[in-house]
């Protein structure tokens, strides 16, 4: 059974953002390779490890609710055709990775959902409690928390934040000497393409343009608003594209989900966010910008 002391520790987490790179990095650098044809050769490298791998599908068919069952992948002996292989069970989601001169380039990630859990899903402006493995298709691991651990999803690479939205938290209960058991929570694995990742960035053991493979298992989350505007963040995702950095309606570098006046009007948002308490954003000029958006709501 596991158990886990409160309050629940926060670590600093490695997974730094693809698009983050110091000044030094980048005159020093050779140029980002085309994120189109990396992409390509970062997807066939994952068709044939997918196609060439399994996991321990049997050992999550009726796993004990309170359990971390450990995520094994393996080879698959060559003319084994009992084995089913990853390819065979994952599932595929496309995220859009906008290049440097605004192409729009499609990815796709697969996953597994091993365990759904039971309760709700977070979104990728939330904090969740997790434990998880990251690993290189050699099989090499670059990093690895047994002990669970809160990551802001807004800070993480975006194959992985993606990916853990849609897994489900799961329930737990608290003895009378601070453990806590969690029980039925989700349980997954995500392999990802360089560009939902790294891409040109190296980091320790993990090379330049290297696709990326996550386990991860949800505990459960907490919703966040990181401004404390009185927008949930997630609200703040206006274009609806699943990435908050790129919400930006004033234009001052800030996005709108650590940007505690939106419209850069002055008027802090929480203060002309709903000044007549009846629940609905305000629309002034009833031009169809709640007001907190709108720098003209005269």
């Amino acid at each position: 059974m596991n158990k886990f002391f409160q309050p629940f520790f926060a670590f600093i987490i490695v997974l730094i953002s693809v698009f983050s790179c110091s000044e030094d990095m980048l005159n020093t650098a050779e140029p980002p390779r085309d994120y189109a044809e990396q992409y390509d050769v970062d997807n066939d490298s994952l068709i044939n490890y997918l196609k060439t791998h399994y996991y321990n599908y049997e050992d999550f068919q009726s796993p004990p609710a309170d359990e971390l069952v450990e995520f094994e992948i393996i080879a698959i002996p060559e003319g084994n055709t009992s084995l089913v292989p990853l390819f065979d069970q994952v599932s595929t989601e496309t995220i859009t990775i906008t290049n440097a001169d605004d192409e729009e380039i499609e990815h796709n990630y697969y996953y597994i959902i091993a365990r759904e859990g039971e309760g709700e899903s977070p979104s990728v402006a939330d904090s969740t409690y997790v434990t998880y493995k990251g690993s290189l298709l050699s099989g090499t691991v670059f990093d690895e928390r047994t002990t669970p651990v809160w990551f802001d999803l807004t800070e993480l690479v975006r194959g992985f934040s993606d990916f853990t939205t849609k897994l489900k938290r799961g329930s737990y209960t608290e003895s009378t000497d601070g453990t806590v058991d969690f029980m039925n929570f989700g349980a997954g694995m995500v392999f990802m393409p360089s560009g939902l990742g790294y891409y040109s960035q190296a980091s320790g053991v993990i090379s330049s343009y290297s696709p990326l493979i996550f386990t991860v298992n949800l505990l459960t989350y907490k919703q966040t608003d990181h401004d404390n505007d009185g927008v949930p963040s997630i609200l703040e995702d206006l274009n609806g594209d699943r990435y908050l950095i790129n919400d930006d309606t004033d234009s001052d570098t800030l996005p709108n989900y650590r940007d505690s006046d939106d419209d850069g009007d002055g008027t802090l948002t929480k203060d002309e966010l709903d000044t007549d308490n009846d629940g609905v954003y305000d629309d002034t000029d009833m031009d169809g910008v709640p007001d907190y958006l709108d720098s003209d709501n005269s």
